[in-house]
């Protein structure tokens, strides 16, 4: 092994290391890290007389895909971009005239995501390169190989000290918002599974891999079975089938290779060698197999039989964001939002972002479309299965091509589910594997000044997209959101500027020229809603300047409209039962809404009407108990007969039997409507149930009979009611009701 191919392998396990360890290299400063690393690996190519024969499919799928992300963020003149991407332009136009900035023209929603998705490209170029070169030699795959086996083990056992441990922070100094099932490098549970996957299929080829001493393939088994442990706690259910299909892909690579061996030549020492080695340490890591799934399986699936048609049909579930990217795709297929722009751009085509944010579509290729356009996505599709045919010829390339075979159907699978490879810490990985699966012969170079001249660029821009990182031209978006908080117009205008088709910036702006009076608000706001239609906030603010001009019923839709989306409705509640009259106010409010907090808030307001009014509204859309429940109770605060026996009424009809008649019947007599308890109470004789009501409805019967003048029908009942058994004649009930009406 040469001196470069010790350094490039050096550089592939930093890099792995980094990203993986690194929070997933989610952080600028951690993916800054890792372009810096490679840009030093690539300039170590540099003076090398060796260079690929051909093009290597990876590094030509990658430099494809970067070339095309290039030209999305070039500034472009405004007709080009228009006649490109007619949508796009139209909306980043008229942003720019409605706030009165200059936005750069460009095929890309979200210039400073693009350029981050670029440096993201020509980092895993780098990486690609200089594991494709490695690759020549088996050694060397073995070698770029055990790097991702050994991190994704160390991943493992931290994830595993931080479980024992019960740690909320990771490595004791960042605080994920939420705590994850299991705590580790990538705080997604997905993500991480994903990885764990990798791992523990890299760890069995590294295990099975010849010419190596027995301790060695301990601790491939240890860190495999770490891994395998690790990725049955995340709980990822995509991550457990994805093992489940890469680990039966595998094993079905490994049986093809052994027969074809044993077709070959038989090896006089193999039955020895499996006695000695394979055997023990075969039953080792059985063991350790089965008491890790016997740990870990039972959790997960239960999670898997717990996915049913309700997720599949949630408004807010990814397979909704599915359908809105494929909306996407409709409005934009040329060129694509543009690549790392597809938060900014999703906003507008997906309904249930008021209530989920969705920075990825959550399925890889449905991504790619989106941000690429379909004919870049075609072409990268026969890029990609250019790649894949190369690796599959690769299969017998021994126990690591079987893992890395494993790996690659893994990923892509789980890739059809979630966005892991977004992540440098799933990435790199993935893209090291690639290149031991991918790679071509190396020879001497024709033409060295022309190589020499491609490597330098290709480690200059690796290393000025790490610099970039570090700047505002690559500012993400939710960071963008944070600084808006509090800026002034200028920054606003800034921001709206590097971020044109972000709402967040036109519904700053929009405030802010609210609160000054200034009569531009309105037309700033509608294109923050143009961007993101169905966002409360937006709406809430719209409701009060259309209040501000007295246009009630346009302010009674926008609030209706924030009431929708609102997930803490409390504080627009209180604005609308003081801003609009009660019939406009209950009609603001959804049906959807809780009856027993609602009912609550509205009487701490002192809005008894707008309540009543809104329970009216409930009761006309759904069978609901506790609406009618609440709505007696108000009728009887308020003294309104006529809603108490409408509360009456629905009651019954929602559960008919004595209790219900006799309520209404006792909501008719003191509203003094004595000729209809008697209609409500003519079957009393054939009620069944509780003796108490029978005769609660007896004696009200009889009551009503003599308040409607009918004296002898009051004594009749009365007869009647002793006569029935479930009441003794003695009774001061009746006794004293037969003194009172004595002639």
């Amino acid at each position: 092994m040469t001196r470069r191919e010790r350094i490039s392998i050096a550089v592939c396990g930093l890099a792995v290391g980094v990203s993986i360890l690194a929070i997933g290299g989610a952080p600028h400063l951690a993916q800054s890290a890792v372009a810096v690393i490679v840009a030093g690996g690539l300039a170590m190519l540099v003076p090398s007389r060796h260079g690929f024969e051909r093009i290597p499919p990876l590094v030509a799928l990658l430099g494809v895909a970067a070339a095309w992300t290039f030209l999305q963020w070039l500034p472009l003149p405004g007709g080009l971009a228009s006649l490109l991407n007619p949508e796009l332009a139209a909306l980043r136009e008229d942003g720019a005239l409605i706030a009165g900035v200059s936005p750069r023209a460009a095929l890309t929603a979200d210039p400073p995501g693009t350029l981050r998705a670029l440096t993201f490209l020509l980092t895993l170029s780098g990486v690609a390169v200089l594991a494709v070169r490695t690759a020549t030699s088996e050694r060397g795959r073995f070698w770029l190989v055990a790097a991702i086996g050994a991190v994704t083990g160390l991943a493992a056992v931290l994830s595993g000290l931080h479980a024992v441990l019960d740690a909320r922070s990771l490595y004791g100094l960042y605080t994920p918002a939420h705590i994850p099932p299991l705590l580790g490098p990538l705080l997604n549970t997905n993500h991480l599974g994903g990885l764990m996957a990798t791992g523990a299929l890299c760890n069995v080829g590294l295990f099975l891999h010849r010419k190596q001493a027995s301790k060695w393939r301990i601790g491939w088994a240890a860190a495999g079975l770490a891994c395998l442990a690790a990725t049955m706690a995340t709980l990822s259910r995509g991550a457990v089938i994805a093992l489940a299909g890469g680990a039966v892909v595998m094993l079905a690579v490994l049986f093809v290779q052994r027969v074809s061996a044993l077709r070959d030549q038989k090896s006089r020492r193999r039955r020895e060698q499996f006695l000695t080695t394979t055997l023990p340490i075969a039953i080792v890591v059985t063991c350790g197999l089965v008491i890790a799934v016997f740990f870990g399986a039972g959790s997960v699936m239960q999670q898997i039989e717990t996915t049913s048609l309700k997720e599949i049909d949630a408004p807010t579930s990814k397979f909704a964001a599915w359908q809105s990217t494929a909306t996407l795709i409709g409005d934009m297929p040329w060129t694509g939002v543009g690549r790392g722009a597809f938060e900014a751009a999703f906003t507008r085509v997906h309904p249930a972002s008021a209530l989920v944010t969705f920075s990825h579509a959550e399925n890889e290729p449905l991504q790619a479309i989106a941000e690429w356009g379909i004919p870049m996505a075609i072409v990268l599709a026969l890029l990609a299965g250019w790649m894949l045919l190369t690796a599959v010829r690769r299969w017998n390339d021994g126990p690591l091509a079987a893992s890395a075979l494993g790996v690659v159907v893994a990923i892509a699978f789980q890739s059809c589910f979630d966005f892991g490879m977004e992540l440098l810490g799933l990435a790199v990985p993935v893209v090291i594997v690639l290149a031991t699966l991918t790679y071509v012969p190396l020879g001497d170079v024709k033409r060295k000044p022309v190589a020499r001249g491609i490597r330098v660029a290709h480690g200059v821009v690796v290393l000025v997209g790490a610099l970039l990182l570090q700047t505002a031209l690559t500012e993400p978006l939710d960071v963008a959101h944070r600084n808006l908080k509090g800026a002034s117009r200028a920054q606003i205008t800034a921001s709206i500027a590097r971020h044109p088709h972000d709402y967040l910036g036109y519904s700053a702006l929009a405030t802010d020229l609210a609160k000054a009076g200034r009569p531009e608000a309105v037309a700033v706001l509608n294109h923050a809603l143009r961007l993101h239609p169905s966002h409360p906030s937006l709406h809430w603010i719209a409701a009060r300047l259309l209040v501000r001009d007295q246009l009630l019923a346009q302010a009674e839709s926008e609030y209706a409209l924030a009431a929708k989306y609102q997930v803490n409705i409390a504080a627009l509640l209180s604005e609308v039962v003081r801003t609009l009259p009660p019939e406009r106010a209950a009609r603001v409010l959804p049906v959807t809404l809780p009856v027993e907090v609602t009912v609550r808030s509205l009487r701490s307001l002192d809005k008894n009407d707008v309540a009543m009014l809104w329970l009216e509204r409930v009761m006309a859309v759904r069978r609901d108990t506790r609406a009618v429940e609440a709505m007696a109770m108000l009728a009887a605060v308020m003294k309104d007969p006529v809603a108490a026996e409408r509360a009456a009424r629905r009651r019954c009809e929602l559960v008919p039997g004595p209790a219900c008649k006799l309520a209404l019947a006792g909501v008719l007599a003191a509203a003094g409507r004595h000729a209809d308890v008697i209609v409500e109470l003519r079957d009393v004789e054939s009620w069944s149930g509780l003796v108490d009501q029978h005769v609660a409805g007896w004696l009200l019967l009889c009551d009503s009979h003599q308040a409607s003048g009918q004296p002898a029908k009051a004594r009749e009942c009365l007869l009647r009611l002793t006569t029935s058994g479930i009441i003794e004649p003695s009774d001061v009930r009746i006794t004293s009701r037969l003194e009172r009406w004595r002639p």
